[in-house]
């Protein structure tokens, strides 16, 4: 899967999280998806708080563990 896959990919899956209505952090899940529409690179940090979901997504259960995902997606986060 190339970079474009993986961003449309994760704004698919923010769309869908903050279609929910009783998310609690919108604000925080909508800052990222501006980040990422935008080609900013979002901050590990801001990455953790997503990746609690992102790990539930059955496209995802196949690369095992959060590492796996944190590499996965890594093209959009900070290397700090």
């Amino acid at each position: 899967m190339d970079t474009e896959q993986k961003r449309n990919l994760l704004i698919n899956y923010l769309n869908m999280y903050l279609s929910k209505r009783t998310l609690k952090m919108k604000p925080v899940m909508k800052e990222i998806k501006r980040r990422i529409e935008k080609d900013t690179l979002i901050t590990r940090k801001q990455f953790n708080s997503i990746i609690k979901f992102l790990e539930r997504e059955p496209k995802l259960l196949g690369l095992g563990s959060r590492t796996n995902i944190y590499q996965f997606f890594s093209p959009f986060i900070k290397k700090s």
